[in-house]
């Protein structure tokens, strides 16, 4: 899918791709950039496509960020809503349909999709502070500009706890993470 296109363009089709392999909208910008953060690290092709800065809120890319406020190559894809919240739009839906229906035959692009549903699926079920303390915990080298880890520290059991109840962290890495802290549960 890379080879022929612009950068830029191959990331507009991730961020409709990653909008269509679910049916409902990114609860938030934070979660946008995040899972495409998550998506990067764990698929090299992307991470070649992508790269992400430490920022205050973690992982940022100056790409993704621009591309929320002003596609270039698909501008009627996707939208914001007053939430903040990420929509695919019907011509949105129609560019990942083409996509699905070019590259579908192959596995590594089925392996593709199956992994941004994985990602939706497990990032989406989580609270902005929830998004924001897994990846700093995942993560620490994204801690160093951020205004927020230390608030999210002050929060460590409460938030850890949600994770290991969600099934995101396991008992053991809950464990590691509230360390003494011996507040009440």
């Amino acid at each position: 899918m890379q080879e022929k296109l612009d950068r830029l363009e191959v990331l507009e089709m991730y961020i409709i791709l990653l909008l269509g392999v679910l049916d409902r909208p990114i609860p938030s910008k934070e979660h946008l950039h995040k899972e495409l953060f998550v998506l990067s690290r764990s698929n090299p092709k992307v991470g070649e496509i992508l790269s992400f800065e430490k920022h205050y809120k973690g992982p940022y890319s100056p790409d993704v960020a621009e591309i929320m406020r002003s596609p270039l190559y698909y501008r009627e894809a996707f939208y914001f809503d007053k939430k903040g919240r990420c929509h695919l739009t019907d011509e949105g839906r129609k560019i990942y349909e083409n996509i699905v229906r070019e590259y579908g035959k192959n596995e590594k692009f089925q392996a593709f999709l199956a992994a941004m549903k994985m990602i939706r699926e497990l990032y989406e079920r989580l609270s902005v502070d929830e998004l924001l303390f897994l990846i700093y915990i995942s993560y620490p080298e994204y801690r160093e500009k951020s205004l927020f880890f230390e608030k999210l520290l002050s929060r460590k059991r409460e938030l850890a706890e949600s994770l290991w109840k969600k099934g995101l962290i396991t008992e053991k890495r809950f464990k590691e993470i509230v360390g003494n802290d011996n507040s009440s549960k």
